[in-house]
């Protein structure tokens, strides 16, 4: 659920104090990492239009978002102003449609344990935008933590690129995909840290307006059939091959970024790692039970490698750069 990982959610931070309640969250963080991309697969027809599922999936966001502001009381107490909101989240809503675009591909393509090791390479490109735009660095140990994801995501894909020869799957494809929203994922997050944390911008207004402009963005493509998708619309129907089961990966995908967000706000980025590594191994296990795939000697190391690489980096402070002396607030 690339689009809201970097969100912090509203919700009162007395609810996420306890030690059980961060468990409670970071346990639905966990198992909806897992079995998104299985989701996806599942209820998703390849014949449905992308661009449908994505602007869907964006406008669930939006409400989820409203809700939250309305519910926090945080609606009565921000202002909100639409020339904000086009500088602050225009181009890292592009960013994140075309990721999600991408990524749509990715799930038909990768089963859900190798498309979740290799998308964690959106950590190391995020790490290369934030030291472009921010300046923040990496410390040695990230670095090296850094080189142990990528490792995993070479791993992986070497190891299962011969065994997804077959069937309507295309490795190759999907990879590519992932990879490619993965470093879309890294600058639209380092964009928006930007805007969130240099400028201080109300993180729910924000993910609804990102989420906004994603939608009016694949609208946009759909009017003007930028990829395909608006002719196909127009002749099929927008929401060809769906059925009331496609809803169910939207749904998750919008709302598991409001449990990313909670855990990184109210439990901290490492406990977050822990979710996330927790996952992986769910999606190992989800792998062998529920699709049949034999868990390889390649995947099991890749699954190994990926969590040890990321518990190490989010361990690790970050190193910020100097602020500036002419810097308020």
């Amino acid at each position: 659920s690339s689009l809201l990982s970097v969100k912090r959610s509203a919700l009162p931070s007395a609810a996420m104090s306890s030690l059980g309640a961060q468990l409670r969250v970071g346990g639905v963080l966990a198992v909806q990492f897992a079995f998104q991309p299985f989701l996806t697969k599942w209820f998703v027809d390849p014949a449905a239009l992308k661009s449908s599922v994505v602007l869907t999936c964006e406008l669930v966001k939006v409400l989820a978002c409203l809700v939250a502001l309305a519910v926090t009381g945080e609606a009565k107490r921000t202002r909100w102003s639409p020339t904000e909101m086009l500088w602050c989240a225009g181009v890292p809503a592009l960013t994140y449609t075309l990721q999600n675009l991408l990524v749509q591909t990715a799930y038909q393509n990768l089963d859900g344990m190798t498309f979740n090791v290799v998308n964690q390479t959106k950590i190391l490109f995020n790490a290369l935008f934030v030291y472009m735009i921010m300046g923040d660095g990496q410390s040695l140990v990230q670095m090296l933590a850094l080189s142990m994801i990528f490792g995993a995501s070479v791993m992986v894909s070497l190891g299962e690129s011969s065994a997804s020869a077959s069937g309507a799957e295309d490795f190759a494809l999907g990879v590519l995909c992932c990879f490619a929203g993965s470093a879309l994922s890294g600058l639209g997050s380092a964009i928006t840290e930007l805007v969130l944390v240099r400028k201080q911008r109300n993180t729910l207004v924000f993910s609804a307006e990102l989420s906004g402009m994603s939608a009016v963005s694949v609208a946009l493509n759909l009017a003007l059939d930028l990829t395909g998708d608006g002719r196909k619309a127009r002749a099929q129907g927008l929401f060809f091959a769906w059925d009331a089961m496609t809803l169910v990966p939207v749904v998750t995908n919008s709302l598991g970024g409001l449990a990313v967000g909670a855990v990184t706000k109210y439990a901290g980025s490492v406990r977050k790692g822990f979710a996330i590594t927790v996952g992986l191994v769910l999606s190992a296990a989800l792998r062998v039970v529920v699709a049949g795939r034999p868990m390889t000697l390649a995947i099991a190391a890749a699954m190994l490698l990926a969590s040890a690489g990321i518990l190490l980096h989010v361990s690790q402070p970050r190193k910020r750069a100097p602020a500036s002396k002419d810097k308020t607030g």
